[in-house]
């Protein structure tokens, strides 16, 4: 089996399904709210790397993950409309036995149902992206592979980058491609 064939095309789209639990969100006024997630995350496959052992750059085309809370009512993760997102990787480590990393990129809008303190459902961008990573992926698209976040996204008002709200500070997430 050639290399080319673990690799997908350029142009392909991989939808993918994911779900987390008892992720953990700081918001200033309440504290730890942990949070169920499920939704999904679609990957274009943009451009080859040149890089290394091979691998391909990919855009995230769509992604939405939500949470039912008791105290937040639903809470929503979606892509965010931003065009500065940097390309998500897939990069063969090693290739006996084939290894893969993926790092994901992801820009998020934040809804919050209820907020603390009540008044209209309150929204929130990433101050920098998420990064999830996944350095021992044996084959790609995933199934039913465990995400990191690399680092806590803190998470502020649209517009007002400065007043961080809350923090994602962790987002293990168990990811599945879903033809």
């Amino acid at each position: 089996m050639s290399l080319m064939g673990l690799i997908p095309p350029i142009g392909l789209e991989i939808p993918c399904s994911g779900y987390g639990v008892n992720i953990p969100l700081q918001v200033n006024v309440l504290g730890i709210v942990t949070l169920d997630f499920k939704g999904g995350i679609k990957y274009r496959i943009e451009a080859n790397l040149g890089a290394g052992l091979g691998g391909v750059k990919m855009k995230v085309i769509g992604y939405e993950q939500s949470a039912d809370s008791p105290v937040l009512g639903k809470v929503t993760f979606s892509q965010a409309d931003v065009d500065t997102t940097p390309l998500s990787l897939l990069e063969l480590t090693k290739t006996l036995p084939p290894t893969f990393r993926q790092t994901t990129y992801l820009d998020i809008r934040v809804t919050i149902e209820k907020p603390p303190g009540g008044g209209p459902p309150l929204v929130l961008m990433n101050t920098k992206p998420l990064t999830l990573v996944n350095d021992s992926l044996t084959v790609f698209p995933p199934q039913g592979s465990v995400y990191q976040l690399q680092a806590p996204v803190d998470l502020s008002p649209v517009g007002n980058p400065n007043q961080v709200v809350a923090t994602l500070l962790q987002f293990p997430t168990t990811w599945s491609h879903n033809p």
